[in-house]
């Protein structure tokens, strides 16, 4: 195992946007520095940092004492070549930079359950070998792979599932621009985690000692709940079936044990 012990010097957000600014939001006596391409930034803990990484160097970005480098990363487009820029090609770039000019004790990448496939089945833990459906899902378990055996310290890995806001879920925006056509659902149950929850996870886990020796992969997934039921709960008076087409089939669901274990929920 690497060794870590963690400090309360800077926090680096490399693809810092409404995750980060939730991170950083929950905690306002530590201090960040938050690499985007576009996002703005209003908080005063945060300085701010412009930067393409796919197309600039890495070298733009000052020399700084870094405790904790949260990596949130995405695919630059959603094709299989997009997928290689915004995970592979980058995360060469970015630890190329940070072992040659950072001592650094943590390091969390947030990923995704994608890396799993209809073939892992369903109460997939994180013991469960991933079996992904597509090249996507296979680049971003090469990501955590790189990530893994190119960081100093043994980094946490985020497997979170289809992430959602409260106030921004994709059903209501399905509902309120509904023209008639229904939505065509894949599965009868939906794999879901809160924004705000993996960015309280974050959180703990950067600001709290009794966390550092956590390591390796962690599936942040609540309980496979049906679509129907999620919906029901959104618009009690509205009737399902009139917005979407119900499936019969079953995907894969999630086992959230090791988290819940972790403590680092709370």
């Amino acid at each position: 195992m690497k060794y870590r012990k963690i400090n309360m010097k800077k926090v680096l957000i490399i693809g810092y946007g409404d995750l980060g600014n939730r991170i950083a939001n929950m905690l306002p006596e530590r201090d960040f520095i938050g690499v985007s391409r576009s996002f703005t930034n209003h908080l005063s803990n945060v300085q701010s940092i412009q930067l393409d990484w796919n197309n600039e160097p890495f070298s733009e970005l000052p020399s700084q004492d870094i405790s904790s480098i949260v990596l949130i990363l995405k695919p630059a487009s959603s094709d299989i070549k997009g997928y290689k820029i915004g995970f592979l090609d980058a995360a060469h770039k970015i630890f190329n930079f940070l072992n040659n000019n950072f001592s650094y004790q943590q390091i969390i990448a947030v990923s995704s359950t994608r890396v799993y496939g209809l073939d892992n089945g369903r109460d997939i833990t994180e013991l469960t070998v991933p079996i992904p459906d597509d090249e996507q899902g296979r680049i971003i378990k090469e990501y955590e792979d790189f990530v893994t055996h190119s960081s100093k310290v043994d980094p946490l890995i985020l497997r979170p599932s289809g992430l959602y806001d409260d106030k921004d879920h994709w059903m209501k925006k399905h509902v309120n621009s509904f023209n008639g056509k229904k939505y065509s659902l894949q599965f009868i149950e939906a794999n879901t985690f809160n924004r705000n929850d993996l960015s309280l996870i974050i959180s703990n886990y950067i600001n709290d000692r009794q966390f550092a020796n956590i390591s390796g992969p962690l599936i942040c997934s609540n309980i496979a709940t049906t679509y129907k039921e999620i919906f029901s709960n959104l618009y009690p008076d509205l009737i399902f079936k009139d917005f979407f087409s119900i499936p019969d089939a079953l995907g894969k669901t999630f086992n959230p044990q090791k988290l819940i274990d972790s403590g680092l929920m709370g």
